[in-house]
């Protein structure tokens, strides 16, 4: 294969006349055969004939047409009153127009700021919650840690409060006591 570019031949002028010259000597024999030689009576026998010669065929006669009198001049339709010409806008009407434009677009901004004084609202209030969530867990946990036993005996020691030797129990059913030595636990 070659690097260079597929390229079309190019048709020579002299040729393509020579070409269409015949093609049309061609036609106009062929034309000739089916007719006959000059005009003469068509070609009636043969692989080349036109058509046999037949008796002429009559058309069937036409209908008979009843002659309506012509109206000497039709109606004419009513005519149709112009429109009026069509008046630019007043300036009342585009002054109003603009207003409610202007009204409109104010309104969005406005509606825009409560939105959005809003959403810092909301977003003031969860960093309250969150703070208030941390100071909660921080109070059960203080709380926890005060519950423990080691911290209420600390405690009780403070105010005074001894271990008992002897602990009592009180039945319900019966109203009966019983009296436990301490074990320490």
């Amino acid at each position: 294969m070659s690097n260079e570019p597929y390229r079309r031949p190019r048709a020579d002028a002299d040729e393509i006349i020579k070409a269409a010259r015949r093609r049309a000597r061609a036609a106009s024999s062929r034309r000739r055969s089916l007719v006959g030689e000059a005009g003469g009576s068509p070609v009636v026998d043969g692989a080349l004939a036109v058509r046999t010669e037949a008796a002429p065929v009559e058309a069937p006669p036409a209908p008979e047409r009843r002659a309506e009198p012509v109206p000497a001049e039709r109606a004419r339709p009513a005519s149709r009153p112009v429109a009026a010409p069509v008046e630019l806008p007043r300036p009342a009407f585009v002054g109003g127009v603009l207003a409610l434009v202007v009204a409109g677009i104010v309104g969005l901004l406005l509606l825009n700021t409560v939105i959005n004084e809003d959403a810092y609202h909301l977003q003031d209030l969860r960093h309250q919650a969150t703070d208030l969530t941390q100071t909660e867990q921080g109070l059960k946990s203080e709380l926890n840690d005060l519950k423990s036993p080691n911290n209420l005996e600390a405690a009780a020691i403070q105010y005074g409060m001894v271990k008992p030797d002897k602990v009592i129990h009180l039945n319900l059913s019966d109203g009966t006591t019983v009296e436990i030595p301490w074990s320490g636990e």
